[in-house]
């Protein structure tokens, strides 16, 4: 195929994609109330009869009309070419518009039309007999006995609150708010009674003009590209439709309910459909109609972290890294959707360095796939010598494995063997036809910065081009909000574009479209691919929409009153007491059991939906609540299931305890938990002996056991393993133990001494241990208390010595002791740092 004849497929695709995200745009047009004019018309073209003769699926009808409503704010979608959709004036197809082939899904004539009413029934799992039980269904449900909803009233379910490790379904009892995406709205909130429909119209009412005052936003100019507009358009969809449940359709006419849980939202099935379907109209050939392509970045942390890495801007560097990692893994799956010609709706999931995008089973798509690959492979071995890389799985899959049980689960299965066998080929080293030494010349010396890359010298450093755009990053991400991904022929759009080429791609940094425009000019000369936006909230109520494609790459960083990155021996100085760094490392525990085996129906739009809400909590949620709550913490990697965070000691204590709760309160299943281990050092420790102590931290954490039976769900802190509970209850005794300590300077003008306080710790571990004389330690206390403490306090009779004994230690501190033995140390060593001096 030419250069033009691609183009025109991409595009074609990006049509396609439009008009199969569009299908439901209905259900929201009719729950919010919008104007219908010629309803019963639009019925009668779009809804199917229902066996007593009414029409069902009225939001079919809706759609048609609601594309009529924002079509003055999309690409043009009547005129010119609209492959592979009819014309303006094409008569002899004027039934196989845009617009029919979104709004006849449930009642579909054409080939087109009929494609989407397939993959609607894919991504939702449907086998044939049940979508036509579907077609005939009335939108209502029983969320409990007596306790009827509709499609106006009903709430999205969170999936996490309803799965377990073995496939049990739980019975959710919150619900998100009908709220646009924001920090504080993707929390559910407990079900109190069910909104009335007055009340449900206004909240869409609401979310519907605010979604019309969105597409406002994009900028008109970006209209002149489909694949670029529809990138922005899918970020806005995502935003206003998070919350709104995608199927509320449960009762067949005969009565019976059918189980369609509301626990998809709109934007999650509709991406689904959307990526479905293209890959249906595109698919060559009998037999297998889909390639799924998984992309896997592995060696993150050595990619992160150099073992031989100079101390010095080592905050702005590592901030740099940590952000490239998430923009290679999405430039990495826009090489795989180019090289297949597809739009940014069929890549479905992108968190933690791998994404899964859904490409058509065509004849040549192996070698296709496989040239990615070698590109992807050149790159890492040229500017990190193999150490990290990007590996490409792809799995052949029918529509027949889509459906509900143990195909989906099957299919599962082979994505995860596919990815696990692709992470064992890397680079691909014992084909004999690679030479496996690589070239490289020193001339310079190797890079001052991670002590092995050629370096090259520049305004009198000697760098590799790699840390150099690296530490460039650094000073942009703290500046910029939003990336422009150019084609590599247009060379540098200014001087904040970095140096390398990525992938094969320019990427230039860009402030607000105030001061930036709105790259027009680069749009009209087709140069400019993506326009992300990788801005951090800057209020945790408003919606995350400014006018761009959304891209939640970017981590908190503590910044100084210059705006500049605080270097990390800064960091340690801010807060109470000894001058030291936290590093907290932490993961979701038995997250696999989760993803194969947690979801009683498990579909592809299911999987995806959970996917998304588990990335939310990491990649937006915490991000947000450092930079609220939290300000001093400097966010290594959050993504995923898994997060790495740095700051002042006491605050990433703090931050533990609070991710805790708030990660608690946004699963809303005590059954999904995470382990993370805490450490803390002098800001001087290079970095990836920061990386090494947190990771055995957190692998300690992994190993907690109860009752002979490893639970996780723990912290490890000062090296000792407790559970949440316990981690709480012993932040608790410390505050106590301040307060006392406190007290008695102010009350009896009497300093507690470290002497007595150190001495504390080794009582601590003779309660934890085994031999014949640690039963002595409760003695000890006794006499050490007494002697130490009791004994000293001025101004006391024997009476009040006995009665401040009981009351102020022998309870507070000696029982407590007794219960927690040895992890009382970590009590005592919070307390005991925070008196220190921070030039201890």
């Amino acid at each position: 195929m030419t250069v033009m004849e691609r183009k025109r497929l991409l595009e074609a695709s990006a049509r396609f994609a439009l008009s199969a995200l569009l299908h439901d745009l209905g259900k929201f047009a009719e729950r919010a109330g919008m104007e219908a004019a010629n309803l019963d018309g639009h019925k009668a073209v779009y809804c199917p009869l229902s066996p007593k003769k009414t029409y069902s699926h009225v939001h079919a009808a809706y759609t048609a009309m609601a594309v009529d409503v924002i079509e003055r704010s999309i690409p043009d979608i009547r005129k010119g070419e609209m492959t592979p959709f009819s014309s303006w004036g094409d008569l002899e197809r004027k039934d196989d518009s845009l617009i029919n082939a979104a709004a006849m899904h449930h009642k579909p004539e054409t080939k087109l039309q009929k494609i989407i009413a397939q993959a609607d029934r894919l991504a939702s799992g449907f086998e044939r007999s049940e979508a036509d039980l579907y077609q005939h269904a009335q939108e209502e449900r029983e969320e409990s006995p007596g306790k009827r909803v509709d499609h106006y009233t009903a709430r999205l379910w969170p999936l996490l609150e309803t799965i377990t490790p073995t496939g049990n379904f739980r019975q959710p009892r919150h619900r998100y708010p009908l709220k646009a995406m924001a920090p504080e709205t993707l929390f559910p909130v407990p079900v109190t009674e069910h909104p009335n429909k007055d009340h449900s119209r206004k909240e869409y009412e609401s979310l519907w003009q605010d979604f019309i005052a969105g597409l406002e936003k994009i900028p008109s100019s970006h209209r002149h590209s489909l694949p670029l507009w529809l990138d922005h358009f899918d970020s806005l969809w995502l935003t206003f439709t998070y919350a709104i449940p995608s199927a509320t359709a449960t009762r067949t006419a005969d009565g019976t309910f059918l189980s369609i849980p509301a626990d998809v939202s709109l934007h999650d099935h509709s991406k689904a459909v959307a990526a479905l379907a293209v890959a249906l109209w595109r698919h060559e050939g009998d037999g297998k109609e889909f390639l799924l392509i998984q992309g896997d970045f592995f060696g993150i942390q050595e990619f992160i972290f150099h073992p031989d890495e100079a101390s010095e801007h080592a905050a702005k560097r590592l901030r740099g890294r940590s952000f490239m990692v998430a923009l290679l893994t999405e430039l990495a799956a826009m090489k795989v959707l180019e090289a297949f010609d597809l739009p940014a709706t069929s890549q479905i999931t992108n968190a933690a360095g791998k994404f899964l995008i859904v490409a058509p089973r065509i004849e040549n798509g192996q070698e296709r796939l496989q040239e990615v690959q070698k590109e992807l492979d050149r790159w890492f071995l040229q500017h990190t010598f193999g150490n990290s890389g990007i590996g490409l799985a792809a799995t052949e899959a029918e529509c027949a494995d889509f459906g509900k049980g143990n195909s989906f689960k099957n299919l599962m299965d082979r994505l995860h063997r596919d990815l696990d066998r692709c992470k064992r080929q890397r680079f691909d080293l014992c084909n004999a036809s690679e030479d496996p030494v690589f070239a490289a010349t020193y001339d310079h010396g190797a890079c001052t910065i991670d002590g092995r890359m050629p370096a090259v010298r520049e305004a009198g450093k000697t760098v590799c081009p790699l840390c150099r755009d690296q530490e460039k990053m650094g000073s942009l991400l703290v500046k910029k909000n939003r990336l422009l991904i150019t084609r590599l022929e247009r060379g540098p759009l200014s001087d904040d574009t970095l140096a390398l080429d990525y992938l094969g791609y320019r990427v230039t940094f860009t402030g607000s479209e105030e001061i930036s425009g709105r790259f027009g000019n680069l749009v009209r000369e087709e140069t400019l691919l993506r326009a992300w936006d990788f801005s951090l909230p800057e209020n945790g109520a408003a919606p995350l929409w400014n006018g761009y494609a959304r891209r939640a790459i970017n981590g908190f960083v503590s910044r100084d009153e210059k705006d500049q990155i605080v270097e990390f021996s800064d960091l340690a100085t801010k807060g109470k007491g000894v001058a030291a760094l936290g590093i907290v490392k932490g993961d979701v525990d038995n997250l696999g059991e989760f993803f194969r085996n947690g979801l009683q129906h498990p579909t592809f739009a299911r999987m995806a939906s959970l996917s998304r809400q588990l990335n939310s909590f990491f990649a937006l949620c915490l991000p947000w609540r450092c930079r609220d709550k939290f300000p001093n913490t400097y966010t290594i990697f959050a993504g995923g299931d898994d997060f790495f965070l740095l700051g002042p000691w006491k605050e990433q204590l703090d931050l533990l305890a609070d991710m805790r709760q708030e990660f608690a309160r946004y699963v809303r299943n005590e059954g999904i938990h995470f382990s993370a281990g805490f450490v803390m050092t002098k800001p001087g420790i290079p970095v990836p002996s920061l990386a090494e102590l947190s990771e055995h931290a957190l692998g300690q954490a992994k190993k907690r056991q109860e009752e002979g039976k490893t639970v996780k769900n723990a912290v490890t802190c000062w090296q000792r393993t407790v559970s949440w509970d316990d981690f709480e209850g012993l932040r608790g005794i410390e505050k106590e133990l301040t307060a006392l300590v406190q007290w008695l300077e102010e009350t009896h003008k009497f300093t507690v001494g470290t002497a007595y306080l150190y001495g504390l710790l080794h009582l601590c571990a003779m309660a934890n241990g085994k031999k014949p004389e640690d039963a002595l330690w409760r003695s000890w206390f006794v006499y050490r208390t007494w002697r130490m403490l009791v004994d000293r306090i001025p101004g006391l009779d024997e009476a009040q010595r006995k009665e401040l004994y009981q009351r102020k230690f022998a309870a507070p501190i000696g029982e407590r002791i007794a219960h927690h033995k040895e992890n009382f140390k970590i009590a005592l060593f919070a307390h005991l740092y925070q008196q220190r001096e921070k030039s201890q």
